[in-house]
Parts: structure tokens; C-alpha cells; sequence
């Protein structure tokens, strides 16, 4: 385990008791992810990043001869484990997907989770390898646009690598899938301040606070009501993608 680890796994499992409380906007990905999934779920199924279990939910409505469940954070997995009923064919596996092995799988599916990779190449062609002849795999993560009021209103760097949607796309291609679909979603969320959306941010494990120099949050919240308010109140923008794509034979 290295410091980066550490980091992820601090910060989540901080906040894993309120993650699903403010994780609407993940929780509304799950749910649009679930669409890609087959008709039918095939026998060998992984979850990379179930955190809380709000995509893990789509995949316990069906029958599956072996699941298996990854977080990094062993705060998320004690509540998934705590808050869903698990069939006895399910294999809960603590630790970052990008250092694990698997194999014999017919399905990968990782909800808002690929943005974490350090290195997404050669995770998709790990992944591509763990899957057998005809496996699929289906994931959604966050792209540059993500966020970018923050970045502009506190002339921040991402702390992570946000790849655009050709990026991911000549990545997949390169790991050996083919692609099946790809979908990009922009939205805007409404708070009714600066403040409310940092404490959302905060409390999924995701805020850009602790980025800041002493005295910067007050800066940021004022460039930010002043930039990106509305009568509505202060929006965020999201870029969302979602990626369906099968191993080549």
C-alpha cells in the first residue's frame, strides 16, 4: 500500500456513514449504469469500487452464480456488509482494483470509480485479461469538465487525471475491447450556497478543501457566490461518461 492508498482510504472511510445521504448524484449514475447491464447477469461478476453498495443494489436484483465485491476503503464495505443482504455466493475483496488480480470473469462493472486509476491503461488491459472469451465490461467516471467552477474559481489543479471521452476511448480500444457504447452526460446541480456544496463534497469524501492555504476557503466561497450564483443558487458541473464494451475474441 503506498500514500496514495492511504489518502483514498482515509478520506472515504471518514465519511462512509454519510455517503449515501449526499451521494445523489452517484447514486442517480448507478442507476443509469444498471441500464447496460445485460438481460440476463452472467455467472462470474465483479464490482470494482461498490463502496456502499448503491450500484451493487442493480446487481443483487438478479441471480448471479459467484459476485464479487472490491473497495479500497474498508469503512464503505463494513456498511455495505452491515446494510445489504448478501447471498452466500458473494466474496467481499478489500484493496485497490489496480494492484489486485482477478480472473474468469464475465463481468467487470465499476460505478464512479475509474476517475481514482492511477494508471487506467494498464488497469483496462489487467481487466481485459481478467475476463474470459465474450466477457464485458461497463463503467462510468467524471471527465475535465467535472468541477471546473472550482478550479477556476481558486485557480486549483485536479488533484486527479480527468481524461476526456476520446482519451478513454483510444485507452479501451487499446486494451483490447470493443467498444459498445459510450455515452457523456453534462449537468449542472443547484446549492444553495458555496458552503452547502462543499459540505456535499465533503461528506461523500470528494472536497477540495483540504487543497487550500489557511484563509482560502473564505476566498473560494466569495469568487464563488460572486462567479456562479444564481436566483437559483450556486451550480456545479458535472461530465459524466458511460462506457459499455466486450473483450475481442
Amino acid at each position: 500500500m503506498n500514500s496514495y492508498d492511504d489518502s483514498l482510504i482515509d478520506s472515504f472511510s471518514k465519511h462512509a456513514k454519510t455517503y449515501d445521504r449526499y451521494a445523489q448524484l452517484q447514486r442517480s449514475m448507478a442507476e443509469r449504469l444498471a441500464s447496460l447491464l445485460p438481460d440476463s447477469l452472467p455467472s462470474n461478476v465483479l464490482e470494482i469500487g461498490c463502496g456502499t453498495g448503491l450500484f451493487s443494489r442493480h446487481l443483487l436484483t438478479q441471480p448471479i452464480k459467484k459476485l464479487i465485491l472490491n473497495d479500497i476503503s474498508p469503512g464503505m464495505l463494513e456498511i455495505l456488509n452491515n446494510s445489504l443482504s448478501l447471498p452466500a455466493n458473494t466474496k467481499i475483496v478489500p484493496g485497490n482494483a489496480e494492484r489486485l488480480s482477478f480472473e474468469n470473469l464475465d463481468l467487470i462493472c465499476a460505478n464512479a470509480v475509474f476517475q481514482w486509476f492511477q494508471d487506467p491503461q494498464e488497469t483496462l488491459i489487467k481487466l481485459n485479461q481478467a475476463l474470459r472469451i465474450k466477457g464485458e465490461l461497463i463503467f462510468s467516471t467524471f471527465g475535465p469538465k467535472t468541477l471546473i467552477e472550482f478550479r477556476e474559481a481558486a485557480n486549483l489543479m485536479s488533484p486527479i487525471e480527468l481524461y476526456d471521452s476520446e482519451t478513454w476511448l483510444r485507452m479501451i480500444k487499446n486494451a483490447g475491447f470493443i467498444i459498445k457504447g459510450c455515452d457523456v452526460e453534462i449537468r449542472k446541480i443547484f446549492f444553495s450556497s458555496t458552503m452547502t456544496l462543499l459540505k456535499n463534497l465533503q461528506q461523500i469524501g470528494a472536497a477540495p478543501i483540504r487543497m487550500l492555504k489557511t484563509g482560502g476557503l473564505r476566498k473560494l466561497m466569495r469568487e464563488y457566490d460572486s462567479r456562479f450564483s444564481t436566483t437559483q443558487g450556486v451550480y456545479a458541473t458535472w461530465e459524466l461518461y458511460y462506457f459499455s464494451m466486450d473483450r475481442e475474441n
